[in-house]
């Protein structure tokens, strides 16, 4: 039906652009010489006024009068000539060219352009049937629902059930932050971090990046069986190049795993396509489990930047297994930027990468980059703000760099929750109290009722007006 439509449109379309060409000029339409006799009889009555009111004397009358005459009758015979005188050749050649210029290679330009860029075997449906029927659509429409319901009344497991929802719609980035709302609300257990790390891994296009690491690394510590966080940390060796470690790390799941489970076909083929691109044969790697502790460890000893104070040391030998695969991830992202500098989501993955490595200069670096690749771009300045605070420690909330981006932010986004939080910090820490309470008002305004950034304003809104000091 919407082809048939479109079909007339554009018949109609091509109608009123061919009908003037084909048609010519109307019979009894105006001439060029009907508008000129107008003109000249308009002249020679105001000839006449002038006369009467004095201003024009009879020989300069007479002599007006002839010239429009002439001018009259040159124009009538003009016009004769002109209406004798047989269309010319290349006029005629001139217009069958526009008409078919118009009436075929306009249509076949435009079935190119659409069949290049457009979705012509897409069939065309309905609402109500993509509704009932477009699994994509259908999730995508359930999810956006339940996340108004959760805004109203947040619980961890609405979120859990919310990315689902985005993981079936294929939406990764928004399942990772409904799964990381879903541990912020209690929901600690190795699914929901397992299932955190596979989104972030999908968003990443099927990269296991630190973010992602470290969730699966949070899976295994609380169940050392999680076959989806053991896949992945398979798939993060084999990214690497530890390709025996993947291989063994896949053989110990296939090993204790159900052999009817829908994921063993793909642990197969990653099995042997990974043994074959290493040159050995499977079997002659012997099964071995993830460890849990030193790729906790590790991961946990590369975030002290951002980790609060007073955490448990790791091991060396724990803390050195984990921080070789995130150096060398860091590494090969490091080679793959160079080739493509303008790919600003993999600077921004670079540079969490170092932020969370500890490597302040590097990771400054491609701060740097990322600030040069979108200055203006609020996601961007947000991400390289995150960056920003986590090289300061966990303690400074006002570092000169990171309170510039954030104010940065503002100027892009002045309704901007964070920025006007952590800029209104750097007020009152300047002293600037009056300034401080009104950025955080305008920010409470704004703000949902169960961020935590709306609990920390108040109470510091509360503070300031006991004149207490705000730390």
């Amino acid at each position: 039906m919407l082809w048939l439509f479109m079909a007339i449109l554009a018949c109609a379309t091509l109608a009123a652009l061919l009908y003037p060409l084909v048609r010519g000029a109307r019979a009894d339409a105006p001439t060029r010489v009907d508008y000129d006799i107008v003109v000249y009889r308009d002249q020679l009555a105001e000839i006449d006024a002038e006369i009467e009111a004095g201003t024009l004397d009879r020989s300069q009358a007479d002599a007006a009068r002839a010239e429009i005459h002439r001018r009259m009758l040159a124009t009538e015979d003009a016009d004769l000539d002109s209406a004798s005188a047989p269309l010319l050749e290349t006029e005629r050649y001139s217009r069958f060219v526009v008409i078919v210029l118009i009436a075929v290679l306009l249509p076949v330009a435009a079935a190119a352009i659409y069949t290049t860029l457009g979705s012509p075997k897409i069939p065309g449906a309905p609402y109500a049937w993509r509704v009932a029927r477009d699994p994509a659509f259908a999730e995508s429409a359930t999810a956006e629902k339940l996340a108004q319901e959760l805004r109203a009344n947040p619980t961890a497991d609405g979120y859990r059930r919310l990315a689902a929802d985005y993981f079936d719609a294929r939406n990764y980035q928004a399942a990772a932050d409904a799964d990381r709302r879903a541990i912020e609300l209690g929901s600690n257990d190795a699914r929901t971090w397992s299932e955190l790390g596979e989104a972030i891994t999908l968003a990443s296009d099927g990269e296991v990046v630190p973010g992602a690491l470290a969730a699966f690394a949070n899976a295994l510590t609380a169940d050392a069986h999680s076959e989806r966080a053991r896949f992945y940390v398979g798939l993060a060796e084999a990214q690497i190049g530890n390709l025996r470690q993947a291989v063994a790390i896949w053989r110990d799941l296939q090993r204790t795993s159900d052999p009817s489970a829908p994921w063993m076909g793909m642990v197969a083929d990653h099995i042997a396509a990974f043994s074959k691109q290493g040159g050995f044969a499977p079997e002659s790697v012997p099964p071995a489990a993830p460890s849990a502790d030193a790729l906790k460890a590790g991961i946990a000893s590369m975030m002290s930047a951002i980790k609060p104070p007073g955490s448990a040391a790791a091991s060396p030998d724990a803390a050195g297994a984990g921080q070789d695969m995130i150096h060398t991830m860091a590494a090969r992202l490091a080679a793959r930027m160079a080739q493509n500098p303008q790919d600003l989501s993999g600077w921004l993955r670079l540079l969490h990468s170092y932020v969370v490595l500890g490597d302040a200069d590097k990771a400054r670096a491609a701060a740097d980059h990322v600030a040069a690749l979108k200055p203006q771009d609020v996601p961007s300045l947000l991400a390289l703000a995150e960056a920003q605070r986590a090289l300061a420690g966990p303690d400074n909330s006002t570092a000169p760099d990171f309170v510039g981006t954030m104010r940065e932010v503002l100027r892009h986004d002045a309704r901007n929750v964070q920025g006007l939080y952590y800029v209104g910090l750097a007020e009152q820490k300047a002293g600037n109290n009056k300034k401080a309470a009104a950025l955080w008002k305008q920010a409470l305004a704004l703000a949902a009722p169960e961020d935590p950034l709306a609990t920390a304003m108040r109470n510091r809104l509360a503070d300031l007006a006991n004149n207490r000091t705000v730390h």
